[in-house]
């Protein structure tokens, strides 16, 4: 039996009930069947489409709608989640763009969902709404994949001691700050990038909720090198923080921060956004300690920290920067890497060089060469309030 018709069905149970209930007799009660039908007949379009949006999409395609989610999931393709065995797991795939997964059919939107409980079967989305994982949840290996592919029971460090688990109403209160428009604008915005915001205002809930004393050890805190380099690698800071650990560093209190700056030392693209600012905050010639950390960041323009390592590096001495760009466009080219081409291109435009690639003759059908043929600039997403 559909959900469809089990839903009519207990509306009709419902209001009999209450009739019989409030001895409204006979006719009420055929009254009130009739007009329980009658009702499900006319909104039975928005009950059916809302069932297939839970069902396909759970909790967020009611939220953005049948017609959005079949457009954003048609322009993505998905293959095999591979967990750190080097196992496919079956029934779980992620999509090539990263911005979705999915599990026997369900499809989740990766940077709008913040935690997964396998105790209690719960996915938690970022605006602390909780759903059941569905018949799944008895699937071993897709909950182990899961978990691990969330990265979940993430403690939020603020020093030297690992405070609350973060709560759903913390993950509510972050979510109505930063949602300026309505969900439709969310269904389309850069969802890595709304990710960032929300975890940064996370970090300041949790922050403003210190006492006095307890912020002060909290900036100390983050002055020893091994405290400030856990938190800038496994949680998004605020500016205040960033311009502490700064802070230190141009004071000598924290010294040799080489092996900070490596793609893979950060947790995740969130985490990567807390190395640019503080590069961005030291400023040259402080900062040149991370410059390879900088390009290597130039290496897909749809990433959240892609404008702001353009704007860190565009500071630096021009003669500096052409031999690393030379350099790379020779590997990218090589390679046939088009989002890191894209992005060396971009970076070339804002300092006012000409990639040598561009000025030699090249084959017609050579898909890397031919971004800097011409072409327009690459279009890298604000990152302003949607």
């Amino acid at each position: 039996m559909s959900k469809f018709l089990v839903g009519s069905l207990l509306f009709i149970v419902i209001v009999t009930f209450l009739a019989l209930a409030n001895n409204s007799g006979k006719d009420a009660v055929s009254f009130l069947a009739i007009g329980g039908f009658a009702a499900f007949k006319r909104y039975k379009d928005r009950f059916t489409n809302f069932f297939k949006n839970v069902e396909t999409v759970p909790y967020w395609g009611n939220k953005f709608g049948r017609d959005i989610c079949i457009r954003l999931l048609s322009e993505d393709k998905f293959k095999p989640y591979v967990n750190k065995k080097g196992q496919k797991v079956r029934g779980f795939s992620v999509s090539e763009s990263g911005r979705w997964f999915c599990i026997n059919g369900q499809y989740y939107p990766t940077y709008l969902v913040f935690d997964y409980n396998r105790s209690s079967s719960e996915i938690t989305m970022i605006d602390g709404t909780q759903i059941d994982s569905g018949d799944w949840k008895y699937d071993y290996q897709i909950t182990q994949a899961l978990n691990e592919y969330l990265n979940t029971d993430r403690n939020l460090r603020l020093d030297n001691t690992s405070h609350d688990m973060i709560t759903t109403g913390d993950c509510s209160r972050a979510f109505k700050r930063i949602l300026q428009g309505n969900y439709e604008d969310l269904a389309t915005s850069d969802w890595d990038e709304f990710r960032y915001r929300w975890e940064k205002e996370l970090s300041e809930i949790k922050v403003a909720n210190l006492n006095r004393m307890n912020t002060r050890d909290h900036a100390k805190a983050l002055r020893d090198k091994s405290i400030a380099g856990e938190a800038l690698h496994t949680r998004v800071l605020m500016d205040e923080e960033i311009n502490v650990i700064a802070h230190a560093i141009r004071n000598d209190e924290i010294k040799d921060i080489s092996d900070w700056f490596k793609l893979n030392a950060f947790k995740d693209d969130m985490c990567v956004c807390n190395g640019v600012s503080l590069l961005k905050d030291l400023g040259y010639p402080t900062n040149k300690v991370g410059t390879l950390f900088l390009f290597d960041c130039l290496r897909d323009i749809q990433k959240p920290y892609f404008e702001d390592a353009v704007i860190t590096l565009e500071k630096f001495p021009i003669d500096e920067l052409v031999p690393i760009i030379e350099s790379h466009v020779e590997t990218a080219h090589a390679t046939g890497d088009v989002l890191w081409g894209a992005g060396l291109l971009y970076l070339s435009k804002r300092i006012g060089y000409t990639i040598s690639l561009a000025q030699g003759s090249v084959a017609l059908d050579d898909p890397i060469a031919a971004i800097f043929r011409d072409k327009p600039e690459p279009m890298v997403q604000a990152q302003g309030k949607f």
